[in-house]
């Protein structure tokens, strides 16, 4: 089976632990995985020679990480001939309204739009509230945000919102659409 790519860019690590779950998934299922941080010095050297790729960033002010979009934008070329998705992490994908919602697809198209990479799927994964990690005034402005939406203002506990049972799905449908087996010559 050939290698996908699962790489990430992460502002607080919960994209770095959906990118990881992503990874255990896939390779649970038998296939061969890289796991890369766009952070990295080994970001600049990938070689495009995988069968699929899953790209995995956080929504943060209305954009993903420098890092990942640096890599997206450098290897769009090869990555567009290759089955791909984009895993879009934040706390708007918690919010079920239409408002929210086409939030976040105007971020990813724009992610898109500035990258020159269209993936055929493009998931969109609730986050975390990190409040004990975060500093004096970010814990405020979190909870502030919080609280205008409807959310948990507790900050002397975190609150994870991912839902790994749809992620683990995602694997699965990913791995259908995406023919990893390598061909006999």
């Amino acid at each position: 089976m050939k290698t996908v790519l699962v790489v990430y860019g992460t502002t607080e690590g919960q994209t770095r632990k959906v990118a990881e779950f992503i990874a255990n998934a896939l390779q649970e299922r038998g296939a061969k995985v890289e796991l890369l941080d766009s952070a990295s010095a080994s970001a600049a050297q990938v070689q495009p020679f995988f069968a699929a790729a899953v790209v995995c960033g956080s929504l943060h002010r209305h954009r993903y990480q420098a890092s990942l979009l640096r890599f997206v934008k450098d290897n769009a070329a090869w990555l567009a001939g290759i089955p791909s998705a984009f895993i879009a992490v934040s706390l708007t994908a918690v919010l079920a309204d239409d408002e929210s919602r086409e939030e976040l697809r105007e971020a990813a198209d724009a992610f898109f739009r500035k990258t020159g990479w269209t993936p055929a799927i493009t998931r969109h994964v609730a986050g975390a509230l990190r409040y004990t990690q975060y500093d004096y005034f970010k814990r405020l402005l979190m909870k502030l945000i919080a609280r205008q939406r409807g959310g948990a203002t507790d900050t002397t506990q975190d609150r994870e919102y991912t839902d790994w049972d749809d992620l683990a799905h995602f694997v699965d449908e990913f791995l259908a659409a995406a023919p990893l087996q390598e061909r006999g010559h």
